[in-house]
């Protein structure tokens, strides 16, 4: 496909300042895939939510808790990042809230709270039972004194692929998983250049998780999730010398993929 020739056109031009990309397309109701580096470990960023997600409905469906139940907000637990740092101190959410909170807007504090009640050690385990041979939950969010000793969060490309596929796949909460990633609110990366006469029109075209780090914009999901032929993506950076470089190439691989596969019917909304 033609469309080969222009991502790859793309990866060489966004990699020929320094910066480095991984990037898997692959169109799942048909053989096409397409990657490049997607054995490479990035730094995750926010991306590592979608391994918590996972975790925490694979519990639910083995009955180890229900996504019902709800947890406190200690004041001494909120971080910066999303909303929560931004609430009334105290109360109360259901697990679900706090996924739809991690997810939709990436809240770090709704995504600590998670990993606090699943536990980090299971959590890892279920990365490993998935087959993700390159993601770690080594921290939690804005913990920066376990960053300093040399504990990270990291994924590839072929596990986010993995990931992905799975969340959104034959997975018995396929349906609550990608009405959270469709609602996704940081909207200039993979979406950026998609032609929507409203906003919201977008949640029936994409389901997708993004991330930052100095150095890094990351976004990955399913474009057409809600047709017979959807295209999981992920793009990763590293070593960006701004953002807006980094959002551009996302942005770019974005609407490529979204005129090429919409133009083919694959994406028949």
């Amino acid at each position: 496909m033609a469309i080969s020739d222009d991502l790859a056109s793309l990866v060489s031009s966004f990699e020929g300042i320094g910066a480095t990309a991984g990037v898997v397309v692959s169109a799942t109701g048909s053989d096409f895939r397409w990657s490049h580096n997607d054995f490479r470990q990035f730094p995750s960023a926010s991306l590592i939510k979608l391994a918590v997600l996972w975790s925490l409905f694979k519990g639910d469906d083995a009955g180890l808790w229900s996504l019902q139940d709800e947890v406190d907000i200690p004041k001494d637990q909120v971080v910066e990042g999303g909303l929560l740092h931004l609430w009334a101190h105290g109360g109360r959410l259901r697990l679900d809230d706090l996924a739809l909170l991690m997810i939709a807007v990436s809240d770090n504090t709704a995504a600590n709270l998670l990993i606090d009640h699943i536990g980090m050690e299971r959590i890892n385990e279920d990365i490993s039972s998935l087959g993700l041979e390159d993601t770690v939950l080594g921290r939690k969010m804005m913990d920066f004194e376990a960053k300093k000793m040399g504990k990270d969060n990291y994924t590839s490309p072929r596990d986010l692929e993995r990931l992905i596929g799975s969340l959104t796949g034959n997975f018995s909460a396929r349906e609550r998983v990608l009405s959270m990633m469709s609602c996704q609110k940081l909207r200039s990366k993979l979406p950026g250049d998609i032609p929507v006469s409203d906003v919201d029109d977008l949640e029936g075209i994409l389901a997708h998780k993004t991330g930052e780090l100095p150095g890094s914009e990351h976004d990955c999901g399913v474009i057409f999730h809600r047709g017979e032929n959807p295209v999981i993506v992920v793009v990763l950076t590293e070593g960006i010398g701004s953002p807006e470089h980094g959002v551009e190439f996302c942005r770019d691989i974005g609407k490529k993929i979204y005129d090429e596969f919409n133009a083919e019917g694959e994406g028949t909304l």
